[in-house]
């Protein structure tokens, strides 16, 4: 179905069509007629199927324009996502000049906030514990309140915004529309669905088989832990993308990778909970106009995140979550474009990738660590045939080091696996290893200050 096709005013069609929308995408389709006769909805959708537009469109239609008071509160786990929703919601009221709207979250001046609400916003969008936080002060009042929505129910709760968002509800009457849209419906979120909505209508449009798009070619390397720094910068100089995200687990392991990619020569910002809104929208704003190579984050920030083209997703810590495998890759490969999604492993996590894969439906291609195609060597080494190059060490019998040292080191310090590498003799005070060609460049780069067995080993020239 098209949307000039649809129940819409004029000026909306106007506005959806200029932002390049024709056809509704299947959530969109199911929940509008529901939505524009206000019936409490529960909608289960995949990352990047149009969701927001999905809620925005019917409820911006239902606005009364002589009512400045605020007519639709919209709650989400992340400032950044309220954000996104609200530069959505203008562009949606770009003819529409009398509906405004506005998002509040922490760091912001609350003064200049509740400034703003006095004189009438139609639209706001916001974090839990800054909606209540102005709930309980009086500056955002529900009084006129015709529809709230929860965005990404499921993420809310498991960041801990149970307790708040019930709060929330004790200020919404019960005539109000409520809608509750989900990447995924577990019990949290059905308890609160049976206990604040009324005769709500569900509607599910995500299968095992639509969870990702089929634009998004997925990669998984087997590397081990020591290697993963290296390998994420190989990534990102291979794939030469015009924007990428970097996802770790931790904040400590971000500013880790961080370091050692911009050690490297990769243009880059971390994002994550320390880091001060201010500073989180200028850096987005950065990435979007190409002034970042890329950004490294933590999951708190993956649905939030709107780059329009991001090409490269890297996963360099495998999610805690299958579901947010699904939410960080989804950055990518939106509205029709293609992308490339990285996850990185080590073979102990091989079960984890598998799970993964149950969960999407979709099979990762395998690959290895990848050589660094960038780098170059000016030492030549002798040519044991067409593949491969005779590297001599000087590590021998007599500092104990055995084959299997130097096919450890090897793994750890370049990313060969052992079936890669050629015939290794260790003689009393050398050894010799042949290396396949492509991976040459990178032995000279990560064995010049390299160590097997914690002993400093060089190549002999």
């Amino acid at each position: 179905m098209k949307f000039e096709e649809i129940n819409l005013s004029e000026t909306l069609k106007r506005a959806v069509k200029e932002m390049g929308y024709d056809e509704l995408t299947e959530i969109q389709e199911k929940t509008f007629d529901p939505i524009l006769r206000r019936k409490d909805v529960i909608a289960m959708s995949n990352t990047g199927s149009g969701k927001t537009a999905a809620f925005l469109l019917p409820l911006i239609q239902k606005i009364y324009y002589e009512d400045k008071r605020t007519q639709v509160l919209i709650v989400t786990p992340t400032r950044e996502l309220a954000i996104q929703i609200v530069q959505e919601a203008r562009k949606f009221c770009k003819y529409e000049h009398s509906i405004n709207c506005m998002a509040v979250y922490g760091g912001q001046d609350v003064k200049m906030q509740a400034i703003s609400l006095r004189k009438g916003v139609k639209i706001v969008a916001g974090t839990p514990g800054r909606i209540v936080d102005m709930l309980k002060k009086k500056t955002l009042k529900l009084s006129g309140l015709r529809a709230l929505v929860l965005d990404e129910a499921d993420e809310m709760l498991s960041m801990g915004f149970e307790e708040d968002i019930n709060k929330i509800f004790e200020h919404v009457s019960y005539d109000a529309q409520k809608l509750l849209f989900s990447a995924t419906i577990n019990d949290r979120v059905k308890a609160i669905a049976n206990k604040r909505l009324k005769n709500s209508l569900y509607f599910e449009c995500m299968t095992n088989e639509s969870k990702l798009v089929d634009n998004i070619k997925q990669i998984a390397i087997d590397v081990k832990e020591k290697m993963k720094n290296e390998c994420t910068l190989r990534i990102l100089k291979n794939e030469k993308a015009k924007n990428s995200i970097v996802f770790c687990n931790t904040k400590k392991k971000t500013e880790e990778v961080a370091n050692y990619l911009s050690q490297n020569g990769v243009k880059l910002e971390v994002l994550n909970s320390d880091i001060r809104q201010e500073e989180r929208e200028k850096v987005l704003k950065r990435l979007k106009n190409g002034e970042l190579d890329t950004i490294v984050v933590t999951d708190v920030l993956a649905r939030g995140i709107d780059v329009e083209d991001l090409e490269l997703v890297i996963n360099y810590d495998i999610p805690f979550e299958n579901e947010y495998y699904v939410h960080r890759i989804g950055r990518t490969a939106r509205k029709g474009k293609s992308g490339v999604a990285y996850i990185l492993y080590t073979g102990k996590q091989l079960e984890r990738i598998k799970e993964i894969e149950e969960y999407t439906s979709r099979k990762f291609e395998y690959q290895d660590v990848p050589t660094d195609k960038n780098a170059t060597t000016s030492i030549e080494f002798p040519l044991v045939n067409d593949n491969y190059y005779l590297v001599t060490l000087d590590l021998g019998k007599n500092d104990k080091i055995k084959a299997k040292d130097i096919v450890g080191a090897l793994g750890a310090l370049v990313g060969i696996k052992s079936d890669k590498i050629g015939k290794i003799e260790v003689k009393e005070a050398q050894s010799t290893v042949e290396i396949p060609k492509e991976y040459i460049n990178d032995v000279v780069k990560n064995f010049t200050n390299g160590k097997i067995k914690n002993i400093d080993v060089h190549i002999i020239k």
